[in-house]
């Protein structure tokens, strides 16, 4: 259901509004934090590293880099679009 409802946003504008009507703006900041952390945490940097380069607090980059280490290939196969 939840895809069908995000595909259906054709354009960016369209996926930009549905964000907004679905999320926070706290959560969108939360989630564009989290892949900072997941491209920091690719890059080589380490835990306390990315706080810095985030910035955002240790215990946030220690939750990411768990989420990181767990599901690294699937991550760095949508940093490869998050990158461009």
């Amino acid at each position: 259901m939840l895809y069908q409802l995000f595909q259906s946003a054709g354009t960016e504008t369209a996926f930009n509004e549905l964000l907004d009507l679905t999320f926070t703006e706290n959560e969108r900041a939360m989630m564009l934090e989290r892949w900072r952390i997941f491209d920091a945490l690719d890059r080589g940097l380490s835990q306390r590293e990315v706080a810095k380069d985030v910035p955002c607090s240790i215990v946030t980059a220690t939750r990411g880099a768990k989420v990181y280490r767990d599901n690294r290939d699937a991550i760095r196969k949508y940093l490869e679009i998050w990158r461009k």
